[in-house]
């Protein structure tokens, strides 16, 4: 699979679903449409990683949230969820095209957590 197919098999994925693109460096960042999440994905040589970022702003925006009536552990779950979902497509389709992937997801989800709860006890 050369680079290129790669990278346009990424960026469809997420296009398909409504998300911003950024490219640059060496890297596609994904971003989600309404939460400061993001998946990065760095492509070289036969390898992926493909990882899943939490952004500046996450207090403010579970803050708005709260602000709005809207349970903000709902809000992001489902947000986590649109994420997660196109992580695992995108280490999918790498993968079929013989691409070693390394998937990390584990600590953007904990950190998300962490600040959901740290800002409830404070509401």
């Amino acid at each position: 699979m050369s680079l290129e197919k790669a990278v346009e098999d990424v960026k469809s994925l997420a296009e398909a679903r409504g998300f911003k693109i950024e490219e640059g460096e060496g890297r596609i960042r994904i971003v989600h449409d309404r939460a400061p999440i993001a998946i990065e994905v760095s492509i070289s040589g036969g390898g992926a990683v493909v990882e899943l970022k939490v952004e500046k702003g996450l207090e403010e925006y579970i803050d708005e949230v709260l602000g709005e009536d809207e349970d903000p552990r709902e809000a992001l779950e489902e947000s986590l969820d649109d994420m997660v979902r196109l992580v695992d497509l995108i280490v999918s389709r790498l993968e079929r095209e013989g691409l070693s992937v390394k998937r990390l997801t584990r600590e953007a989800i904990l950190d998300v957590y962490d600040a959901l709860e740290s800002r409830l006890e404070e509401a």
